[in-house]
């Protein structure tokens, strides 16, 4: 397949994202996550030099079709608002230059996520998304298997789990997971498509993530769900969906009073590897601040400024709410929780009446998205990340509804309608 200069570079940025920044051998991924070890010249400035690149990057490309990109702002509705709120945090957050220097990426993350959508139609992104992960698939085997001292998670317990090029052996697993929700929604596969597949679950499966493995399998039962809806007629189709939100909710509500065997089952204790204990944390934290948070990126800092009680209460140092929802609330306050909770029932409520008219095809790859967004953000932070890639892809599929929407309510105006001409005349 040929590529232009253009949507090389957008791979390139995808990739950025993918690995949320931290490019083995360049960027610190110890500033990220799992490792404590200092940085040296070459992962600071390489770090530096790579984010400036790609924020440069984005800005030039929204450069070249700001025509496109201003005339559609509306697309991004409730999640533009969240951007804007956590820009804004910068005034009332406790560490004002980090909330400027992380917030300004994350906005124009989001812009670059409606410049996908506008630039290219669906399938194009998604094609250039999956080849994006073609790569991570192949750089996560070789480092694993070649350079196991960058290729394995480093975690106590983990040390035969394959984190690739990622931080940790949970963003590999959810990586893939997202690779597969893209072979899904291909309508074809090709050999190069089961190729790729069959690569992706080799690095899902060395992974070691259980919750990944659990979102694998969620995801192959809604493919068969969606198949069987698609062959259905409307009504059949309609109470196909009732009853699913039904089974739904009693799942949620088992789920709910049978946890502690659920997280034993996937190799957990009952406070889900301390998280529940973390979320008791943020509460409190969140009390404090309530409707603004504590500024976009500005609460969690070791054991300075406010997180200091947090990590005494807890006996060790967090760098992040372990929960996506809670991340937003903590950081942007409610202010911003709304906003992103308005985006995302908005979201369902443009993809819902495509799903029920049969025309399943076109969303198959956004309805993935958002079922993942939900199963991502219950135990880790998949979504408030300046350099998060569900972060693109969610503003992405927000435009991508919305354009789709206002394309089909598209009237023309008049029908012309052509008479044949004789081909001769008597």
């Amino acid at each position: 397949m040929k590529m232009t200069i253009e949507e090389l570079g957008c791979v390139a940025i995808l990739l950025f994202f993918a690995v949320q920044g931290a490019i083995p051998f360049i960027a610190p991924n110890q500033a990220l996550e799992m490792t404590n070890a200092p940085a040296s010249g070459l992962t600071l400035y390489g770090g530096i030099a790579s984010q400036i690149l790609v924020n440069a990057g984005i800005a030039l490309l929204l450069l070249l079709n700001l025509q496109g990109v201003t005339r559609r702002l509306g697309a991004m509705q409730w999640a533009g608002a969240l951007a804007a709120v956590a820009v804004a945090s910068t005034i009332w957050s406790q560490y004002p230059s980090i909330s400027v220097r992380r917030s300004v990426p994350f906005a124009l993350a989001g812009f670059f996520g409606l410049y996908l959508a506008v630039r290219f139609p669906l399938r194009r992104q998604l094609r250039l998304l999956w080849i994006a992960m073609i790569v991570l698939a192949i750089f996560s085997a070789v480092l694993a298997i070649a350079v196991p001292s960058v290729g394995l998670d480093s975690s106590p317990g983990h040390h035969m789990n394959w984190q690739g090029v990622f931080t940790q052996k949970n963003s590999c697993g959810r990586m893939m997971t997202l690779a597969l929700a893209l072979l899904l929604a291909e309508r074809r596969l090709t050999f190069t498509r089961v190729a790729s597949g069959i690569l992706f679950v080799l690095v899902l499966l060395m992974s070691g993530s259980r919750s990944a493995w659990l979102a694998a399998a969620v995801l192959l039962s809604l493919a068969v769900w969606l198949w069987l809806a698609a062959r259905l007629e409307a009504r059949s189709r309609m109470l196909l969906i009732g009853a699913s939100a039904c089974f739904i909710l009693a799942v949620a509500l088992v789920a709910a009073a049978g946890y502690r065997e659920i997280a034993e089952f996937l190799g957990r204790d009952a406070t889900l590897s301390g998280r529940t204990n973390i979320w008791r944390q943020v509460f409190l934290a969140i009390r404090e601040r309530p409707l603004l948070g504590w500024g976009y990126a500005a609460y969690w800092h070791g054991t300075q400024g406010a997180a200091f009680k947090t990590v005494v209460a807890l006996h060790f140092i967090v760098f992040h709410a372990h929960n996506g929802f809670l991340e937003i609330w903590l950081e942007t306050g409610l202010a911003g929780l709304s906003f992103w909770v308005l985006s995302y029932l908005r979201a369902w409520r443009r993809l819902l009446p495509v799903l029920c008219s049969g025309d399943i095809h076109q969303v198959v790859w956004i309805f993935y998205l958002l079922i993942l967004m939900l199963f991502f953000n219950f135990d880790e932070n998949a979504l408030l990340t300046f350099n998060g890639l569900f972060w693109v892809l969610y503003v992405s599929a927000i435009a991508n509804l919305e354009l789709h929407r206002a394309e089909r309510q598209t009237i023309p105006a008049f029908r012309v309608t052509f008479k044949p001409v004789a081909a001769g005349l008597s």
